[in-house]
């Protein structure tokens, strides 16, 4: 097979550089914030800036605070149960397969909307904001849902953290009500 275009030659380092990576089923950095589990599977320090990827589980009936970024992208890949949306003004739902882009400045949060835990994959590009998962949520091993809710009132360096995410809290009121 032939074609009319222009290939590298053999000796450019396109042919050769292995930079590409595998991150393993149930590898990542596991940690539990509140009412959500997250496996953080790839982090900027692997991507060079470029992805972050989490695996998350997603407590019953738990919503986030609705939030924005003001320069990261986020996508979720809904693996299982079913999740409501905030985006922007608007509401929506989502199942198993369904794929949500939220442009970074876009108001979101999600909610899971069923009575049993609810799996998704989260990504953010650039990455940055799955670092907060690694150094602020707390060990499974360590979990303890009172010193989390404790941490989240009173710990000034927790507080700091979030505001130093390139991201605002932006809750409205009845954001889930049904």
């Amino acid at each position: 097979m032939t074609f009319n275009f222009a290939v590298p030659d053999k000796d450019d380092p396109v042919w050769t550089s292995a930079d590409g990576f595998v991150v393993r089923n149930e590898e990542g950095i596991v940690r539990l914030t509140g009412e959500e589990r997250f496996a953080v599977r790839v982090t900027g320090a692997q991507s060079n800036g470029r992805l972050g990827v989490m695996e998350g589980t997603v407590a019953p009936r738990f919503g986030n605070v609705p939030h924005t970024h003001r320069q990261e992208d986020e996508a979720f890949l809904i693996l299982s149960g079913r999740f409501r949306f905030i985006n922007g003004d608007q509401t929506f739902e989502a199942g198993p397969g369904d794929f949500v882009y939220i442009p970074h400045g876009t108001r979101h949060g999600f909610k899971n909307i069923l009575d049993v835990p609810s799996k998704m994959m989260v990504f953010y590009t650039p990455a940055g904001p799955e670092q907060f998962f690694v150094d602020h949520g707390m060990r499974e091993d360590t979990y303890d849902p009172q010193e989390w809710a404790n941490r989240l009132r009173n710990d000034t360096a927790l507080q700091k953290a979030l505001a130093g995410m390139n991201m605002s809290l932006l809750p409205g009121g009845h954001d889930w009500a049904e």
